[in-house]
């Protein structure tokens, strides 16, 4: 999965504090949009096992 963001920089000059500062702030968000996303999904997919689980051993 590409995301959008890219964080290289394509010229020889060394960011800034401030540019560096933005970029971390910013992978950390992404960082947290993701863990939050891989979450939900596993949340759910642990909601569906459950539920295949219990529709495997209840008596019909």
């Amino acid at each position: 999965m590409k995301s959008k963001n890219s964080y290289r920089f394509t010229s020889d000059v060394e960011p800034s504090e401030k540019q560096l500062h933005i970029i971390m702030k910013e992978v950390a968000i992404e960082a947290q949009k993701r863990a939050e996303e891989a979450n939900i999904k596993f949340q759910q997919n642990l909601i569906q096992l459950s539920v295949k689980t219990r529709n495997q051993f209840s008596v019909r």
